[in-house]
């Protein structure tokens, strides 16, 4: 009784268990990749390296000592200098700073989703190759059950061995692309695996559903350009960085300033002071205003052809994306308004069709259901490229 009971409660558990979504599938790669981890610390230290651009330089401390003679004796001193910049650089430095610090984020977020993309790309080709592999299961086990079946007429000496080799080679013509299916869906599996750190990941055999997106218009989706894309918002960033490194570089300019205190002994008499200099720069600042210009215009280009380049993929992914929902619906409703296969059985029992001419129209029908599969592939990886900024979320 209690191993019955025992048995009841483990079924219930099994029907269940939750089934594995390619959302579960993006929510434990961004806890477990490893490469998303270094990025993140990448990003800290850059940072960090930035921030301390803008600090003052380091002290300098001197010390001098001079032999006399026996009448005059031995001098000596020492120094402590800080040189210091035009105060308002370090204002204007501060803001280039901040906008650099912009650019490393935005670095590490275009990082973040170039790897979640590339997962969910993935999850969604193991999708199609579980329904593919799903398939082409029922085509061997059909093609398994009639060769079973003509190899007892054949035995009775009602089947001919043409039939019968007929059936043999196209079992193994099925059971190879069977094979090869499942080759290719465990190379993707690898690349999943890998991606999450190397930790594997129950029940990716069984993921048969594509995850819920929906179309939009294409404004939308030229309007998220601008405000998500991160290579643009990088690029927008360069563009202020640019403009306020030019402020600085025209303060170039202006004098730096040295502080100084020095302590000298001589005689035995001693001697405290200070001293300011100024640098005049004349020849290092040369032709830097003109560099600093001519990036900016060059930036400024970059980033309107970098935008013209994003805008012509969006309305170039959304051009075929219709094209395949409509191709999608077509297919769909040829092959799902009947059981093609099921016809196609009982016309060969019946003797209205030959053998050969069943596995010809099996395999058309076959034919079509797989390009179905693929072109729901390409719905799927196209509306998931275009609707990418919501993994950002």
């Amino acid at each position: 009784m209690k191993r019955y009971i025992l048995t009841i409660a483990i079924a219930l558990c099994t029907i269940y268990v939750k089934a594995l979504t390619v959302d579960d599938i993006i929510n434990n790669i961004k806890s477990n990749n490893i490469t998303l981890k270094a990025i993140e610390e990448s990003k800290n230290s850059a940072i960090n390296n930035i921030k301390s651009t803008n600090n003052l330089s380091n002290p300098e401390v001197g010390f001098e000592y001079h032999n006399g003679s026996n009448i005059s004796g031995n001098k000596y001193g020492f120094s402590v200098t800080q040189k210091i910049e035009w105060p308002g650089i370090y204002i204007s430095r501060k803001k280039v700073n901040q906008s650099r610090i912009t650019i490393e984020n935005v670095k590490q977020i275009n990082e973040y989703l170039n790897i979640l993309l590339e997962a969910k790309q993935l999850s969604i080709q193991l999708v199609n190759l579980n329904k593919k592999i799903s398939v082409q299961r029922d085509v061997v086990t059909n093609i398994s059950q009639l060769y079973a079946e003509y190899d007892k007429g054949f035995k009775h000496g009602e089947i001919s061995i043409l039939d019968i080799n007929k059936l043999k080679l196209e079992l193994l013509n099925v059971q190879r692309i069977l094979d090869e299916l499942k080759a290719q869906r465990d190379a993707i599996k690898e690349q999943i695996v890998w991606l999450n750190g190397n930790i594997e990941i129950d029940q990716l055999t069984t993921l048969t559903n594509y995850p819920i997106q929906s179309l939009e218009t294409l404004e939308f989706y030229l309007s998220e350009v601008v405000k998500f894309d991160p290579t643009y918002v990088e690029q927008t960033a360069n563009v202020e960085t640019m403009k306020k490194n030019l402020s600085v570089t025209k303060m170039g300019w202006l004098p730096d300033f040295s502080l100084s205190y020095k302590f000298t002994n001589e005689l035995g008499t001693k001697f405290n002071g200070f001293a300011v200099g100024a640098s005049v720069p004349i020849f290092a600042n040369q032709n830097k205003v003109s560099a600093s210009k001519s990036e900016l215009i060059a930036t400024e280009l970059s980033q309107k052809d970098l935008l013209i380049k994003l805008e012509t993929t969006i309305k170039t992914e959304y051009s075929h994306v219709v094209i395949a929902k409509s191709q999608m619906y077509s297919y769909s409703n040829i092959l799902e308004s009947g059981n093609n296969e099921k016809i196609l059985k009982k016309a060969l029992e019946g003797g209205q069709i030959s053998l050969l001419d069943y596995l010809l129209e099996l395999r058309y029908f076959l034919e079509a259901r797989q390009t179905l599969l693929d072109i729901e592939l390409e719905y799927n990886s196209l509306l998931t490229s275009l609707n990418k900024y919501q993994l950002l979320n």
